[in-house]
């Protein structure tokens, strides 16, 4: 039985999921194209909210532990793992070539093992902006409202209203609720 499952799950979150995003390939990268692929994934998803975008080229693994909330956008070419678990809350921005991990491999007898992995969950929460080529590691709470500049690698916790850049990302300014950068 044991082989059965882990068989139809092969074939419902790897191949089927893979096979859908490899056909969506063809769809060019514009808003249209990014919502029915966002419309094709939302069945895979643990949790979807509604106006789920996502652009060409985005590799997700693990997609039955990732919740999304409502209108979300996840550009070209962003690299995501919801092994330990991920949820990205309403209004959450991230923009390309982003990497978001919830799994770290072990350091085991002086050997980096492939094998056993240390998972923690990710929480975005609502309204946060990841910029480009950023890096977001496991265990990570980014706050509401938050910015993550450009090339950052956030490896611990960002407060609500930051913006946080660096690496590793360190709060850089408060943001007011409304404000702009």
């Amino acid at each position: 039985m044991n082989s059965f499952r882990r068989t139809l799950n092969f074939i419902i979150y790897h191949f089927l999921l893979h096979l859908i995003l490899l056909i969506s390939e063809i769809l060019p990268n514009v808003k249209q194209s990014n919502r029915i692929r966002g419309i094709m994934v939302k069945p895979f998803l643990n949790k979807c909210g509604k106006n789920f975008q996502l652009a060409k080229g985005v590799t997700i693994n693990m997609i039955r532990n990732i919740e999304i909330g409502d209108d979300v956008y996840i550009a070209h070419n962003t690299w995501i793992n919801g092994a330990g678990g991920l949820k990205i809350e309403s209004g959450v921005i991230i923009s390309p070539m982003t990497v978001i991990t919830t799994t770290k491999h072990s350091y085991i007898n002086g050997k980096v093992s492939n094998v056993e992995a240390e998972l923690d969950s990710v929480l975005i929460c609502e309204g946060s902006w990841i910029a480009s080529n950023s890096v977001i590691t496991k265990g990570v709470r980014i706050g509401k409202g938050c910015i993550i500049g450009a090339c950052s690698s956030v490896t611990r916790d960002i407060p609500d209203y930051t913006f946080a850049g660096g690496v590793p990302a360190k709060p850089i300014k408060t943001l007011l609720e409304k404000s702009t950068i």
